[in-house]
């Protein structure tokens, strides 16, 4: 199998960059009937930097004649063209991969799985399909299996791993990677297709003479090693690769058989010492629209408050966020419970204060709820975050004591478990203002949500001092003035609480973006409607 890599120059500026569209395009019509497989750079039809709100149109004028050279080129060659372009697919544009033919039809597209911020912000592409479970895109023509990585995406070891799983036989990278070194790229490279077992086929930009960064297209066969290389310099790069489907076997362990490299790692893979990484975790609370529905200490409509299975309703469900409240015990432990007392919601009596974590681990937190919870144990915070991390956004209401200045450490050994559990981005303290000051000072990087408490009419200024990131109102200061004055300020406004679906909109109506609720998924239900009618928020 013949591959022809193409590698235009560079445009560095808004002026060159019809040059660099017609070189590719000049590159596509060069190819000769020998060539079974060409590839393109990332943005063919977009190839440099725009101001914003300019990539698009640029895009828009630059696509056909991109798109009909590709689909020439493998009529004429009888090969397979991948092209990288910003495609327009259903009135959006996505970085978007597109497989043909030989026959010219298509056969596949990939869309970037990983966006930088300035992808969406600034060139205006789609990235909203990212959030949701996919599976590695994968294309087969003719019985060749090709998967793919665009730029950032060469980054994501986890998404790696899944291609590895896929059984690939080619993985096509459009890139630029324009500042990066070239023992970088040679390395990524050379990894991705020792830990796939695939070639990679890499194309990228001609960042220059000089230049000693970027550029750097590729072919780099299973086993690791480099059959070809362009570092700088604009056209081809042709290398035969010979049977697209060679694989390469290595030693499971010294003397021993030789196996595929995925089933080397898959035979020792410990995931439960791993980030927490996959389908399971959700965009973070800066990454998630609004509105939304807190599960306010849990379902706990049907199990106990503040529980692991209150919790793993809502989750199971797909709440956005869950709220509980942390209680430190006597013995400095940090425990799931609302009162102070554990006398309402387990069958023992007393002030958590006052209790060490065995003492409490002792206590039925499920038998006053229904027997059909009996033997339920009041939780702590790591508990809960070491069952459900990422997997949801947790309010986390942390109670002041009575009478006491609340001790830092605390926060710190809150801040080091939210650490520990990779759950910094995912949890936001809601808190009085004693313990706001001191989250400001001793945890600045954790998002803040201040409390209606004291003073609830004053809520917004008090957010603005302490820099909070939301507030959460309660029903007699969730008012449409107070809800403007905390979106001017950039802020946005919790609700606590409705149980009400047919209230929960009208609160949706007057601002409102998040409603806490004792009642998960009527409300949530209700907040499905309203955002199908009404859209979502930023």
């Amino acid at each position: 199998m013949k591959v022809c890599i193409i590698q235009p120059p560079y445009p560095y500026t808004i002026n060159e960059a019809d040059a660099a569209v017609q070189f590719i395009i000049d590159e596509l019509n060069k190819c000769g009937e020998d060539i079974d497989l060409i590839l393109t750079p990332e943005y063919s039809n977009a190839p440099t930097v725009y101001p914003k709100g300019e990539c698009i149109p640029y895009a828009k004028a630059h696509t056909e004649p991109l798109i009909s050279a590709a689909r020439a080129a493998a009529v004429r060659c009888n090969a397979v063209v991948a092209v990288n372009y910003a495609a327009d697919i259903d009135g959006k544009y996505r970085n978007t991969t597109r497989v043909f033919r030989p026959d010219g039809s298509v056969a596949g597209d990939y869309y970037k799985q990983h966006l930088p911020p300035s992808e969406v912000l600034v060139k205006g592409m789609d990235g909203s399909y990212t959030y949701e479970y996919r599976t590695p895109t994968v294309v087969e023509v003719d019985g060749i299996r090709y998967g793919f990585l665009t730029c950032y995406d060469c980054y994501f070891n986890e998404y790696i791993q899944h291609l590895a799983k896929m059984k690939l036989d080619i993985i096509l990278v459009s890139s630029h990677q324009r500042s990066e070194r070239w023992d970088i790229l040679d390395a990524t490279s050379i990894t991705t297709a020792f830990y796939c077992n695939a070639f990679v086929v890499r194309s990228s930009v001609d960042m220059g003479a000089g230049a000693d960064t970027g550029g750097s297209s590729m072919v780099v066969d299973p086993s690791g090693k480099i059959l070809a290389k362009l570092r700088q310099g604009s056209g081809s790069l042709v290398c035969d690769i010979g049977d697209p489907k060679k694989k390469y076997a290595r030693p499971y362990c010294f003397g021993g058989a030789n196996i595929s490299n995925v089933e080397f790692v898959e035979r020792g893979r410990v995931p439960w010492v791993y980030r927490p990484a996959g389908s399971a975790v959700k965009p973070s609370d800066e990454q998630t629209p609004y509105p939304r529905v807190c599960a306010h200490r849990g379902f706990n409509t049907i199990a106990p408050e503040n529980s692991l299975p209150a919790f793993g309703a809502a989750v199971a469900l797909g709440a956005d966020e869950i709220e509980f409240d942390v209680n430190v015990s006597a013995d400095g432990e940090l425990i799931v419970i609302h009162d102070k007392n554990v006398g309402r919601v387990t069958d023992g009596s007393g002030l958590i204060s006052g209790m060490t974590l065995a003492e409490i681990k002792q206590l039925d937190a499920g038998i006053k709820y229904s027997p059909h919870f009996r033997g339920l144990r009041l939780c702590t915070l790591e508990e809960v975050l070491r069952v459900f991390p990422r997997q949801t956004i947790i309010n986390l209401h942390i109670k002041s004591p009575k009478n006491e200045v609340y001790d830092p450490a605390v926060l710190l050994r809150i801040r080091d478990l939210l650490d520990k559990y990779d759950c910094l981005e995912h949890v936001y303290f809601m808190a009085k203002p004693d313990i706001l000051e001191l989250a400001l000072e001793y945890t600045p990087e954790i998002a803040r949500c201040c409390s209606s408490k004291p003073d609830p009419m004053n809520i917004v200024s008090r957010a603005v001092k302490y820099k909070c990131r939301k507030v959460q109102l309660i029903h007699e200061n969730c008012t449409e003035e107070i809800i403007a004055a905390a979106h001017d300020e950039g802020i946005k406004c919790n609700l606590f609480w409705c149980d009400d679906p047919v209230e929960a909109k009208k609160y949706l109506d007057m601002g409102v973006d998040t409603i806490l609720t004792n009642d998960y998924l009527r409300v949530s239900l209700a907040v499905k409607e309203w955002i199908a009618e009404n859209g979502v928020k930023n």
